[in-house]
């Protein structure tokens, strides 16, 4: 068997690979289980072609294969994956590939493709399942004790670690290991948890939705941790475009949400689903106020890092709180 693992989500991807190295047998580890970097391909692909000298299954995997590093000779290795045998599994691993290279057309030829994107950070739903099964997987994993979490606790989760699943698997080890059995409460897990994922994405949504303080909380977090100003403004910019790019379609009778998608540039439709409820109830005149303030606010902030007298991270964020809370009460207002 021959397959192809791309993505972003790297705890997905190990934990496929850990499947592949299961079906090995334990005793045969040090003769059935070999890696290799993608500048070793010629070795590794003499190796998957030998047979496994204990007759069964043998795993050999090709570590950061993101296609471009291999040329003409390369191809030429890859013409011999026709010789692997069946009981060979060969897996090629990609962060991303250029599916228009002509190495990875030929890759897909034998090739199973799996693909591990990152869920996207607005789909709190997903990463909300995917935490419920990590934590499962690890009670089962565990046999003794059983993590059980209440639905504050998991939704809290979702929040606090996001879509980084890595952390999470280590955040529910440390669950299970504390709550010996018992269901775990969202004070306990709030404890237990830090929420780290503060980010500008959060800080948007609190401000469209006029809540002061949580603005405060975001930004006074964002700040404590020296996220840098522009960074943080850009982001915001990019999402308020967004949010009123959106409305701006829905209010001239853009119904459908490939057409929305595409006049937005918005390269993922199945977003345009959250983005309606996100501007449903918010006032297109909020929207465009918001962003020429924090236009207004951008040029301001790249004229003090040019001075000397404000071009500490201190003195621009001055200008950053009372703007921000100007546009948060837009959105109170309405």
């Amino acid at each position: 068997m021959i397959v192809l693992l791309t993505g972003d989500d790297q705890h997905a991807i190990q934990e496929q690979l850990n499947q592949y190295k299961a079906e090995i047998d334990a005793q045969w580890l040090t003769l059935c289980y070999h890696r290799f970097p993608a500048d070793r391909l010629d070795q590794a692909i003499s190796v998957a072609r030998t047979r496994s000298l204990t007759g069964g299954k043998k795993l050999v995997i090709v570590e950061n294969c993101h296609l471009k590093q291999w040329g003409d000779t390369e191809l030429e290795t890859l013409q011999q994956l026709v010789q692997v045998p069946e009981f060979t599994i060969l897996v090629f691993v990609a962060t991303n590939v250029d599916k228009r290279l002509k190495i990875y057309k030929h890759l897909v030829k034998y090739a199973k493709l799996f693909e591990f994107p990152l869920i996207p950070p607005w789909r709190t739903d997903l990463i909300e399942k995917a935490l419920a099964k990590l934590a499962a997987g690890i009670a089962t994993q565990a046999k003794k004790i059983k993590l059980v979490l209440s639905k504050g606790a998991v939704e809290y989760l979702a929040e606090a670690i996001g879509n980084d699943m890595t952390r999470a698997a280590t955040e529910l080890r440390k669950l299970y290991i504390y709550g010996k059995g018992r269901q775990l409460e969202l004070a306990e897990v709030k404890e237990l948890v830090p929420c780290q994922t503060q980010n500008s994405l959060q800080l948007a949504s609190a401000i469209r939705q006029g809540e002061s303080n949580q603005v405060l909380h975001l930004l006074d977090d964002l700040l404590s941790r020296s996220e840098p100003l522009m960074v943080i403004i850009a982001t915001l910019l990019t999402q308020f475009r967004t949010w009123l790019w959106v409305k701006s379609a829905i209010v001239s009778g853009i119904k459908k949400d490939s057409e929305l998608a595409q006049l937005c540039s918005i390269s993922n439709p199945n977003r345009i689903y959250y983005l309606r409820q996100e501007v449903a109830n918010t006032s297109i005149n909020a929207l465009a106020k918001a962003v020429t303030m924090m236009l207004d606010l951008e040029m301001s902030i790249k004229r003090g890092v040019d001075s000397p007298a404000v071009a500490s991270h201190r003195a621009s964020a001055k200008d950053l709180l009372p703007t921000i809370l100007s546009v948060s009460r837009l959105f109170k207002l309405t």
